[in-house]
């Protein structure tokens, strides 16, 4: 796969556009659930162990952000890519994480943006976070072995808001009217690291 800059370039300008508006619906779902949200910089228990799926203008959006960043910096992206394909496991840390800190942030995919949330699953069930075993999102109010929610612990709390669970995969995602309306062909799915065995410059 190779795709010049100026590729790039256009078909990132419409998705650009949705991310500044769904950012901000982002941002308000887990100001909404603050009580239940560990997040914080320095926590990248997300970016260690994950298959990372893209589709491919989440792909392109974040190759044009690493085609910015400082050239050492590329080197240890590459370096980390290297090792990747040479483990050749289905689950890895992401390449882009360097000292705990996504080097590609502001062009990060959504599932990177939507992590930590409750999140329904195509198939209905409700997924929560795996940090949640680790003591942090959901943790206190989220049985990861039923899939349900502790209400009386949320009742005994006497949490502001209640947890919610959010639509946030991509088939639902896709569906959203902004997509259309800015008329975002979000391609076919893959996971991060299929993606990059097929990328060049």
């Amino acid at each position: 796969m190779c795709f010049s800059g100026v590729t790039i370039l256009v078909m990132c300008k419409n998705y650009k556009k949705f991310l500044e508006i769904f950012q901000q619906d982002i941002d308000a779902m887990f100001a909404h659930q603050k009580d239940y949200i560990c997040c914080k910089e320095g926590c990248a228990y997300c970016c260690e162990y994950g298959e990372y799926p893209f589709t491919e203008t989440e792909f392109l959006y974040l190759m044009d952000g690493y085609e910015k960043l400082d050239e050492q910096i590329k080197k240890i992206v590459q370096k980390n890519i290297s090792e990747i394909k040479k483990d050749e496991k289905g689950y890895y840390k992401c390449p882009f994480l360097i000292n705990k800190k996504c080097s590609v942030y502001d062009n990060r995919g959504l599932v990177c943006r939507t992590f930590g949330l409750l999140n329904q699953e195509p198939d209905g069930k409700v997924n929560g976070p795996f940090c949640g075993k680790l003591g942090l999102n959901y943790s206190k109010v989220y049985d990861k072995e039923t899939k349900q929610l502790l209400m009386n612990v949320i009742e005994e709390n006497h949490y502001k808001n209640l947890p919610r669970v959010f639509n946030l995969n991509i088939s639902n995602i896709r569906k959203l009217n902004l997509v259309k309306e800015l008329e975002i062909d979000f391609g076919e799915q893959k996971s991060l690291l299929e993606w990059l065995a097929n990328y060049a410059k």
